[in-house]
């Protein structure tokens, strides 16, 4: 290896434990209050949109383009890259965590263009049928990060409430295909719109289960390896 080319290797490796460093310091308190408050009000314009103002097309709680589909998989974008970085700053290294972060970016990825849905539409299959792989996938990994932070009680906590939090959301995609026409457009609004914020609020704790983590990693690093 050349000098030119060790120079360039240490520089990146100086720029990702800057950027894990700065990344581990984001308070998860100021991400809960601003996504909780940002959640609060996509929740109110949506039902306002449903009940008043059914050309607030942007606030449509159930449209692909929404304002808060946008938001939706913007937080799963961001957990996703939080993971990564724990990914790169754990020691040791864990393969949980290296199969979890990408389960959320494919996650962010479906939501910002709905593809479970147009898989479902092409298909004529349920797309929660078709997304078996996806969960069994997403499952094993939680599972390892969980057994690999099982000495840190709020990290697992938060992952436990995380799970929950998503697991409620796909009972109530179920919920909302249940019964005739009457009982669908009778539940239909008010499981959509509580699915689509439970959606946003699991996110969040994921977010922030990976901000924690990723505090702790650092903490952890030895001096020499900063």
């Amino acid at each position: 290896m050349s000098m030119i080319d060790s120079d360039s290797s240490a520089v990146k490796l100086t720029n990702s434990k800057r950027l894990v460093m700065l990344a581990s310091r984001v308070p998860g308190a100021m991400v809960a209050v601003v996504s909780g408050i940002t959640i609060s009000v996509f929740v109110v314009m949506g039902i306002l949109q449903r009940t008043a103002f059914p050309e607030w097309s942007a606030a449509n709680l159930d449209s692909e383009v929404s304002v808060a589909t946008w938001f939706s998989a913007a937080l799963l974008g961001a957990a996703a890259f939080w993971w990564l970085l724990v990914a790169v700053a754990d020691r040791p290294g864990s393969l949980a965590v290296w199969m979890w972060w990408p389960v959320l970016a494919w996650l962010a990825l479906d939501e910002r263009n709905a593809i479970h849905e147009r898989l479902e539409r092409l298909s004529g299959i349920d797309w929660q049928l078709l997304y078996v792989p996806v969960m069994g996938l997403a499952a094993v990994a939680w599972w390892g990060v969980v057994r690999r932070y099982r000495s840190q009680a709020r990290v697992v906590a938060l992952f436990v409430l995380g799970a929950t939090v998503w697991i409620v959301v796909l009972l109530l995609e179920l919920v909302q295909n249940w019964g005739g026409s009457p009982v669908q457009a009778a539940i239909y609004v008010p499981t959509m719109i509580t699915e689509e914020a439970l959606e946003m609020v699991g996110s969040t704790v994921f977010l922030i289960a990976a901000i924690l983590a990723l505090g702790r990693s650092v903490q952890a690093t030895p001096e020499s390896e900063e």
